[in-house]
């Protein structure tokens, strides 16, 4: 019996080459159909609409046993590429035990996770062949948005508890507890399984189709990128915008400014000088957005106030609330050498003179001198 699953794999792989028949009953058909629904689990935003063409590439994703498995590109009606994918049929062993673990994987163009899709008639299992069900699929797909956890720094053998010894079919073999560091965030039972999609998602593909991408990048996927919703894309496409795309889509560049993430604002506020710098007044909704962006932002934004328009100073004022103790000292350093315009007097006279302001005092302090 020991002997049954390797001939099995054995002889998947010398059919499967020849023998569409014997393969199909190990995986699902090779992906051919179009995409035209989100993957089941899935973590960008799908476009209503999208239909996604499968197209071949030279590029395959190392599986355990079963050799190199291809990675197929999925683009959009206009021939951009939008994700990656690949059906995985591999086996994972256990305890003495091998089971086919069949699931389609999709990276995104930065080569990162971006969802899966599982097969009903082909279910992933658990120890003792329970089959996962959905609330197991779904603490998968959060395990593998992770791509910091703890199996990417542990071996195998590392994640289960000192081994003891069980008889399966008739053969013994050693069984361990999966140790508590881990426990939380794997499916129950299934901790080879976690392992090796874990592995197959962040193992090393990743910088092979970020490289991809890279090689086919033209504008067009740059565009999709800025006005995408994920913060690595917002990122990438930040980096790679020149000045004249900066100018271009500067609305779209200033929502993501006021609704995005600290990583991503801090790189926009580090780069309006330089981006703006022969349109000036292109910054203004990024001044706008002062008072609701984070603590960080507002302090990479007051060190740019020598190079900002005249308008910032009047902006920071009317916004003196949003700022911490050290930024108002800061602001008001700045100004001290500069005639306040009467807006600008009136903003601080207003928040000098009110009894909800914690650091009025500073701003009083500052007029009577200034004055």
């Amino acid at each position: 019996m020991k002997y049954t699953i390797p001939i099995l794999f054995a002889l998947s792989l010398f059919l499967g080459k020849g023998s569409d028949c014997f393969w199909d009953k190990w995986a699902p058909l090779r992906y051919q159909k179009t995409l035209e629904r989100a993957p089941e689990f899935y973590v960008l935003e799908w476009k209503e609409g999208a239909s996604l063409s499968p197209k071949t590439s030279d590029m395959y994703i190392e599986v355990d046993t079963l050799g190199n498995q291809e990675i197929l590109v999925l683009s959009d009606k206009r021939d951009n590429p939008v994700l990656y994918t690949s059906e995985i049929v591999t086996p994972v062993c256990a305890d003495g035990e091998c089971k086919m673990m069949n699931i389609q994987l999709y990276w995104t163009l930065l080569g990162e996770y971006a969802g899966f899709d599982r097969y009903p008639e082909l279910p992933l299992t658990k120890h003792d062949h329970d089959e996962f069900g959905k609330e197991d699929y779904l603490k998968l797909h959060d395990l593998l948005k992770d791509d910091k956890s703890i199996l990417g720094r542990r071996s195998i053998n590392q994640l289960v508890e000192k081994p003891t010894m069980r008889t399966v079919n008739g053969v013994d073999a050693l069984s361990g507890a999966t140790i508590a560091e881990v426990k939380e965030s794997v499916v129950s039972g299934a901790l080879y399984s976690c392992y090796t999609a874990w592995h197959l998602v962040h193992g090393k593909i990743d910088k092979k189709l970020k490289k991809h991408t890279l090689g086919i990048l033209n504008e067009t996927m740059l565009m999709d990128m800025l006005y995408s919703k994920n913060p690595d894309y917002q990122l990438f496409a930040l980096e790679k915008l020149n000045v004249s795309q900066y100018e271009d889509h500067y609305l779209q560049i200033a929502t993501i400014f006021k609704t995005g993430i600290p990583l991503v604002r801090s790189i926009i506020a580090k780069e309006l000088p330089s981006k703006f710098k022969s349109s000036p007044e292109l910054e203004k909704p990024f001044w706008d957005a002062f008072g609701v962006i984070d603590l960080g932002s507002r302090s990479l934004l007051l060190k740019h106030l020598e190079d900002a328009p005249q308008f910032a100073v009047l902006t920071v004022s009317d916004k003196l609330s949003a700022l911490s103790k050290n930024q108002l000292k800061r602001f008001l350093e700045y100004i001290s050498q500069q005639d306040l315009t009467p807006e600008v007097q009136s903003n601080m006279e207003a928040f000098a003179n009110s009894d909800n302001e914690t650091y009025g005092y500073l701003v009083q302090e500052f007029l009577s001198n200034h004055n």
